[in-house]
């Protein structure tokens, strides 16, 4: 007689998730088994549900609905995203370095700020990238003195 061997483990190509059998019945009554589960070792599961990817992979669904490793490709944030995560450094630089010393904030960082804030607003539609941050002028003026 053939020796039947039960699944520990399903996988769905749909969600790219695992679930464990032991759970399906809860699954199930909540309407959330997904459709195209199917049974898988434990050895699969192993590899890819509870196995550590490697080096710049991460899990993701072959053709054919199995689990495997796929390059990890880190999501662009958009240039308006970028454009406010700099700002508020800027903003933070310029109270520490400058307002916070009583001394004058450059031209070039009001310059720059003003820069990322067209960006963030939209009225800057050409821009591709970020202006480049100005130098630490303070510091640069106070090396100058000091040489």
């Amino acid at each position: 007689m053939p020796e039947t061997t039960t699944a520990n483990y399903y996988f769905s190509a749909t969600t790219g998730a695992f679930y464990p059998a032991g759970l399906q019945a809860v699954y199930v009554a909540a309407g959330t088994w997904p459709s195209d589960a199917v049974a898988v070792t434990d050895a699969v599961f192993a590899e890819y549900g509870a196995g550590t990817p490697p080096t710049g992979k991460i899990r993701g669904v072959a053709s054919d609905g199995t689990p495997t490793w796929v390059d990890y490709v880190a999501p662009v944030l958009p240039l308006a995203t970028q454009a406010a995560m700099a700002l508020s450094q800027a903003q933070q630089t310029v109270m520490a370095e400058y307002i916070l010393m009583g001394t004058a904030v450059p031209t070039e960082w009001s310059t720059y700020q003003a820069a990322l804030k067209a960006i963030i607003a939209g009225t800057d539609t050409t821009s591709t990238a970020l202006p480049a941050q100005p130098t630490d002028v303070m510091t640069a003026s106070t090396a100058a003195s000091t040489t």
